[in-house]
């Protein structure tokens, strides 16, 4: 308590922290924009004060509204695959996850937001990808790929994704957009629309999205052999809303997320039904940037979330009454307040910080699910948040100092401080940054723990220690080339296993991690763009954890290639048109796949390496300005993409999508 008291004082003395504004890109600006006047549009995700891209203490990466458009991206995942250190794969219930420079991320250790707002569901932390979230009213996505968790706490151990919508001024009208994907067995239609204006003081938005369709059109294959057909098996429909209003300094936004999938794969074996699994989130935020002076800006806030998560609410039929399979009905919720505040020290040194108090419960909605192991169906915890840093500009070298500390009513204390120097020396730019982390255990984690340790749950945060280097040089105004390498180390790791009586839970186990480096060369010219990049990682001598170990080869991970190649370009034809290629190579990857009946034990597969080439062709301002139209092909090659389950949980590879063309129109209609 001492500690808490004393933090407490420091930061009420007077370091303060808040939420700048990012100064996003817009379509127009890109299209006028060189390499270097990109690079230096400032950005706030890794230090919350505004920064360019190459002073940000933290490796970073920008996706923009254009690069968005011209893709033709179906959905996130086809965005977040082309950034350095990004792969999916796939967990129970064909529901697909991220992993992070080779370490499987999906239970909570990458953050992914929206508009500021925490997405990842509050009962395992899990974010689902896959035909989820409609990419057609993003304006920029900034990306960190490395720890978050000194600023955001214990879901951006690994990395931290900001998506941000248009808002009421970039709208100033009305947008609508429709798109129809098909395999050639089976179709996906999607549309969305948004509207904003804003006026005087007052700004509003309003945009909602909805999408149907298959997870595959290919077959799945159990571990033991035992196939069916995913077109009729894997539905997926999605609909989201997001809602907000700004009134001069005060603000509110308001996100509702209806994610709905079919799936017959349980966790080993398949079901002779498809069963529901659904998500189900709201999101809420009130907001007063209070601007008491030219130097110090207080943001008092509220944030709610209420999630039903991993939802099934279909009663098991005929044999799969025998099977694990069954209803669960569970629901939790989330009410945080804080106080965030911003000083400029003077025009040198920034100082920010932050306090917040977190209230969290987990609720069981059905009868024959049981109770938590407080013998009730409630379970409430509670969260004490702190953080602080500060910033001092300096002709030797920027240099941030920040820390982080939590203190649960269930799980105890987690501290993350984080130190970094950046440099700019005319067209050089270098980075040096460590940073320690953590995972927060989720309401789940900690029930499950529990029924492993006589009712009394004893699970610690996971906690992680990182060394960042990045070196970048611009060659010319409109070509850059990067390079960084990490080593990242995670402690008490949170793993999820099966003891020797046969029942389930969490613990914390030995462990893991990577190093490797990311390389990256960016041009931006006249006639179009292009990205290239390739992405390296090895676990040798750092993980330690039987069930992401690859036992032929000590340097991989579980389901992620160690060696990855992506390439992001757009090639303008005339005025408006442009053709649009992206690819993505994947190395080597390793996969338990199948059944030895005689051994008693999974197979350890080799999964050849594979290329996912894409083109689409669009066409800005056809006709009419405000008016788009585009047509592609994702997967030309028919590559026989799997979703590999990244650690040895008895999942077979899960079936991507076939060669798939994509038809998409849009019409942006500005009111003055």
């Amino acid at each position: 308590m001492r500690r808490i008291g004393l933090l407490g004082l420091f930061i009420l003395l007077g370091f303060s922290i808040t939420i700048a504004q990012t100064d996003t890109i817009s379509v127009d600006n890109y299209l006028d924009m060189d390499l270097e006047s990109l690079m230096n549009v400032e950005l706030t995700i890794a230090s919350k004060t505004a920064m360019t891209q190459q002073e940000s203490p933290a490796i970073v990466s920008v996706v923009t509204q254009l690069e968005i458009e011209n893709s033709g991206a179906r959905d996130l995942v086809d965005i977040l695959r082309l950034v350095p250190g990004i792969e999916f794969g796939v967990d129970v219930q064909g529901q697909i996850g991220l992993s992070m420079r080779g370490n499987w991320a999906h239970e909570g250790k990458v953050l992914l937001m929206i508009d500021g707002q925490e997405v990842n569901e509050l009962l395992y932390s899990t974010v689902v990808y896959g035909g989820h979230y409609s990419v057609d009213n993003i304006k920029q996505i900034e990306l960190i790929r490395g720890p978050g968790s000194a600023i955001y706490g214990g879901f951006a151990e690994l990395g931290v994704i900001n998506i941000i919508t248009q808002s009421g001024a970039d709208l100033n009208g009305i947008k609508v957009v429709a798109n129809y994907a098909h395999t050639g067995k089976t179709g996906s239609p999607n549309v969305s629309l948004a509207l904003g204006k804003e006026i005087n003081d007052f700004e509003f938005s309003l945009s909602g999205s909805y999408r149907d369709g298959n997870r595959s059109d290919r077959e799945y294959t159990d571990v033991y052999g035992d196939t069916f057909s995913m077109t009729d098996n894997s539905d997926i429909s999605a609909m989201n809303i997001n809602a907000g209003m700004k009134y001069k300094d005060l603000s509110l936004r308001v996100i509702y997320d209806d994610y709905k999938t079919d799936s017959r794969d349980l966790y080993d074996e398949n079901l002779e039904h498809a069963y529901n699994v659904d998500s189900r989130t709201i999101l809420a935020e009130l907001k007063y940037d209070w601007k008491i002076n030219e130097k110090l800006i207080l943001s008092p806030k509220v944030n709610y979330v209420q999630n039903q998560p991993w939802y099934s609410s279909d009663e098991p039929i005929g044999a799969d009454t025998t099977s694990s399979y069954g209803k669960y009905l569970r629901m939790a919720n989330r009410i945080k307040p804080s106080i965030t505040a911003s000083y400029d020290l003077n025009d040198k040194i920034n100082i920010l910080s932050g306090v917040e108090y977190t209230y969290d419960s987990g609720a069981i909605q059905s009868g024959d699910e049981g109770l938590y192991y407080n013998g009730s169906k409630k379970l409430t915890f509670g969260n004490f948040g702190a953080f602080a840093q500060g910033l001092i500009k300096s002709e030797i070298a920027n240099t941030i100092l920040g820390l982080r500390y939590e203190n649960h009513s269930v799980f105890g204390s987690a501290f993350a401080p984080r130190l970094g120097f950046t440099k700019v020396i005319n067209k050089f730019h270098a980075k040096l940054l460590y940073s320690m982390a953590f995972k927060s255990p989720g309401v789940e984690n900690i029930n499950k723990s529990a029924y492993l340790n006589n009712l009394q749950p004893n699970i610690k945060p996971e906690t992680t220690q990182v060394i960042e280097l990045e070196a970048g040089y611009k060659l010319t105004d409109n070509m850059s080339l990067s390079a960084n390498i990490f080593y990242m180390k995670i402690n008490q790791t949170i793993v999820y296993f099966v003891n020797a009586s046969g029942q389930t839970g969490y613990a914390n186990r030995e462990a893991t991690g990577t190093a490797g480096l990311d390389v990256e060369y960016k041009i931006n010219q006249k006639w179009g763009y292009a990205t290239l990049s390739y992405a390296y990682y090895s676990a040798k001598g750092i993980n330690k954890v039987p069930d992401y170990t690859v036992s032929t080869n000590e340097s991989a991970m579980i389901g992620t290639p160690q060696h990855k190649v992506s390439f992001n370009g757009s090639l303008n034809i005339y005025k408006g048109l442009s053709i649009n290629p992206s690819l993505s190579y994947l190395g080597k990857r390793y996969a338990y796949s199948t059944y030895d009946a005689i051994e008693d034990e999974l197979v350890l597969n080799e999964i050849n390496p594979l290329t996912l080439l894409n083109v689409f062709i669009n066409y800005r301002d056809i006709f009419i300005e405000g008016l788009n139209f585009g047509v592609g092909a994702y997967n030309i090659l028919d590559s026989k993409y799997d979703y590999l389950q990244p650690y040895n949980g008895w999942h077979a590879p899960y079936p991507g999508k076939s060669l798939e063309f994509v038809v998409k129109a849009s019409y942006h209609f500005n009111k003055n």
